[in-house]
Formats: C-alpha cells, structure tokens, sequence
C-alpha cells in the first residue's frame, strides 16, 4: 500500500506544513515526527485490516496566486489531510455501531470533537493527541474482532465508501502522472474519457450487477470502471484497453485497489486487466470471458460507424440476458424486426434509454443519455420459424 507520506515526500515543492510547528512539538506524542519546517509533522492512522495503518504528513497543498504572488492553498492537489479525516469519518460510520461510537465521541465532545477542532485551530500536538486516541480505540476494537464482524456484515462497501478508497487509489498511482492520458488524438476511437462513478453506480443498480455477475468493460482506460463495479459487488471484473499507458495505469491501480480493499478488509472481487484490440478477443484470450459475460460497457462515445459495427457483430456471441451498456445505442432508432432484418446482428438487442445528469461523465458538466442493449432472441423465433418453411 502506497503511503500518503511517500507521496508528499516525493512532490514536497507544492507542499507546506499545515500545523503551527513552534509551541507544538513537546507533546510527547509517538506518532509524532518533526524533522525540520519542510516536513513538518507526520501521524500513523490505524485502518479496520488487522495489521494495517498508513504514514501521512500532516502537510497542505499550495501555489502562487495570492497577492504580492503569495502561496495559496491549491485545491485541486492531493490533500493529506483531507484524506486522513474522511478516513476516520468512514470508519467511524461504516464500522462502527452506536455503543462503540460512544468510545469516540461525536462532532460535539470527544475523540471526534479534538479531531476537528484541533485541525480546524492549527494545533499540531492536539490533533496528534486526537489521531493517537482514535487509534488507541480502534485497535482495541480490532482486539476485540469488531473490525472483522462489521467487514463481513457489510460484504461490500458503500457507493461513498467505495468511491473514497478509489480515490486513494487514483490520488496515490495516477493522479501526478495524469497529463499522459490526454496524448490521444481528438474524435478517434482512443480518444480518453471516463464514465464517471455516480454513473456507474446507476449502471450497477439498472443491471442488477451482483457477486455471480461476470462483468466486462471493452475499452477500459485506467480500470476505473471495472475497480468501482468489483468493489461494489465482489463480482468477477475484466477491462481490455488497446492503449499502454492506460493499460499500465490500470494495472497499477489494481495492485494498490488490492492492497487498499486489504486495509478496509473488504473483499476485491476477481479482477483481470489485459492490453489488446477488444475486436480481436480471440488473440487478448478474452473471447471465452465474453460469451460468459452477464453485463459489458462499451463507452463509445466517440467511436467511429465501422467500430461501432464491429462491436455488434462481436455480441452474437453474448449469452441470452446479457446486458450491454453505451454510451450511444448500437441499433438504430427506426430499426424494425421483418423478413428482411431479423438476422442483423442489432436485431437480438431490446434497447432500453435512460438519462444521466450532470457529472455523469468526465467530459462534460452536462447531463446525456446512455443505454441498455439486452440480449432477446426469442423474439426472432417466429421469424426463424417462417425462413425454415
């Protein structure tokens, strides 16, 4: 598991200490660590998995836009701090019940309390004392095998949940190199464009995705899809993904997503990333998983007609019931079933369109349409039968 610290260290030139250093540094505290003005103060976090916690800098992100080109805080950088305070709250709410919350207090008196008072004063050694106390209880608690009742009654995470533990992911393996990913020439099939998690939540619940599902993603980009679907159903996940860097990315991701869903003591979901042109499965070794698959995403937003064509040939081969999800439909609207279509390949697809809102999608605020192609050849039968005369 990649640390929060390691990230800071390695990008320490847009960071600056958070906590007033100068009265602060006698509070005895062991997660305490101060080296000099540049590192500032460091903490340990415990985690829910039985042996883990994670190292963070208890550092703020800047830039130069203040007056007089003073530092600013830079809210689109990774922030530490942040991090380490939605994990506790994800902690205390998903983990815990009432009578162990008790143990930490509330936003109005207690361990949670000093935590964000003392966060919100600039008071290092109180909010160190505060991350020590939280820790000396949830450890307690995962003595007590609490950590591990709550991690097996909740199966999976929640949508909120899952998005903050991808988030780690992303910010800890992506995020710094993420300028690689827009070298792709604009309106060609590699274009790059994400499918947006409040999106593929919605898509999970219409496809009624679930821990028998095998699940397919043909144009994976970073595996950001297949890591949320996994997550939030512990199915079996696949993503293909033609491009290296991409592809690279994704791999990368799953080994940290692996070492994350260990420290949350979730369960991943069987997950597999492969390079290769989704057209020619049978060379990728992926065309078995494709006639196993229950749903598949295509985001073929920007795919020219002849991809688009190819695809639906490829999905003659999907079991009955399969789902397919676009971003545009593979049959058109004044598509009609007769003598002379009904062995196109669009003709087994039943079609149905659902509307997303704003966010949905990473390359635009404005909301769209996406759709849901299920597999239906009963419907053929009766033209079957008439050819057979």
């Amino acid at each position: 598991m990649i640390q929060s610290e390691w990230m800071i260290k390695a990008m320490q030139s847009k960071y600056r200490p958070y906590f007033n250093l100068t009265d602060d540094n006698d509070s005895g505290s062991q997660s305490s660590v101060t080296s000099n003005d540049n590192t500032g103060l460091r903490v340990v976090l415990e985690y829910p998995g039985m042996d883990e916690s994670e190292r963070f800098l208890l550092m703020r992100p800047v830039r130069k836009g203040g007056a007089g080109d003073s530092e600013v805080e830079d809210k689109d950088e990774y922030n530490p701090i942040t991090d380490l305070m939605r994990t506790v709250y994800f902690i205390y709410d998903d983990y815990l019940q009432p009578e162990q919350q008790m143990l930490l207090g509330d936003d109005a008196q207690g361990i949670m309390r000093n935590l964000t008072k003392y966060r919100n004063r600039r008071h290092g050694a109180g909010f160190i004392q505060a991350v020590d106390d939280f820790n000396r209880v949830i450890r307690q608690l995962k003595d007590q095998g609490v950590m591990e009742k709550s991690a097996k009654t909740m199966r999976h995470p929640s949508y909120e949940l899952a998005c903050h533990i991808l988030y780690q992911v992303y910010s800890r393996t992506v995020a710094h190199q993420a300028d690689a990913l827009n070298n792709y020439k604009a309106f060609s099939n590699n274009v790059y464009g994400e499918i947006n998690p409040i999106l593929v939540k919605d898509i999970i619940a219409r496809t009624k995705l679930n821990s028998r599902s095998v699940f397919m993603d043909m144009g994976c980009g970073i595996g950001n899809i297949v890591l949320q679907v996994a997550a939030q159903t512990g199915c079996e996940a696949h993503g293909i993904e033609i491009m290296e860097t991409p592809c690279k990315y994704a791999k990368r991701q799953l080994k940290e997503y692996a070492g994350r869903m260990r420290a949350w003591r979730l369960a991943t979901g069987r997950i597999h990333f492969r390079q290769g042109d989704f057209l020619d499965l049978g060379a990728c070794g992926m065309y078995d998983t494709l006639k196993r698959a229950d749903v598949v995403v295509v985001n073929n937003y920007a795919f020219d007609w002849e991809t688009n064509h190819a695809l639906a040939q490829l999905f003659l081969d999907l079991k009955e019931g399969s789902q397919v999800v676009s971003l545009k439909s593979f049959v058109p609207k004044n598509h009609k079933i007769n003598q002379r279509t009904f062995h196109m390949p669009e003709s087994i697809l039943r079609v149905q369109e659902y509307e997303y809102f704003s966010d949905g999608v990473s390359w635009t605020n404005n909301g769209g349409t996406y759709y849901i192609a299920t597999v239906d050849r009963k419907r053929l039968q009766p033209f079957y039968n008439k050819y057979q005369q």
